[in-house]
């Protein structure tokens, strides 16, 4: 004779950011349903993400590009979009003081909500109609990022 398989819960999928919840506990039953899925990450160009000293050279590199304290709103969404930065403002605003920017607390987490585009990946900024200078920010420091991290340039230095 055959068995059933449960009714219910059998194809309950949670995903969240590229992750499958496929293994649950309901009233202390362990339920395991599915394959695992994850978020692949292989075809990403920038899939290391981004160091303390990479940020400080592509910093150092685009002062002309940064007119004052909420242009550093951009670097954070590049970082966070492109260089796998943790999602945290407040932890790269304290980064950023300890390279010796001095960015006073709430800074990005205030030009995040006077620019809500700020929330989109920095890709659909355009369609977004974001203005000229925030985008000449972002397309400089994202190069500059690129730059920093390839091992070519750290041997035309020495």
């Amino acid at each position: 004779m055959e068995q059933e398989k449960p009714q219910g819960h059998s194809n309950i999928y949670n995903y969240f950011e590229g992750a499958t919840i496929h293994n649950m506990v309901i009233n202390g039953n362990m339920v395991k349903n599915g394959d695992e899925h994850y978020q692949d990450t292989s075809h990403d160009v920038n899939a290391t993400a981004a160091t303390t000293q990479q940020l400080k050279k592509a910093l150092e590199r685009c002062k002309q590009y940064i007119w004052g304290h909420a242009a550093y709103s951009i670097t954070f969404c590049v970082c966070r979009d492109k260089f796998h930065m943790e999602d945290n403002a407040s932890l790269f605003e304290r980064t950023l003081n300890s390279l010796g920017v001095p960015l006073p607390a709430g800074t990005i987490n205030s030009a995040f909500c006077r620019n809500p585009w700020l929330k989109h990946h920095i890709d659909d900024w355009e369609k977004l109609g974001v203005k000229e200078r925030p985008l000449k920010l972002r397309d400089a420091f994202q190069q500059e990022m690129m730059q920093s991290a390839s091992p070519t340039e750290d041997k035309a230095q020495k």
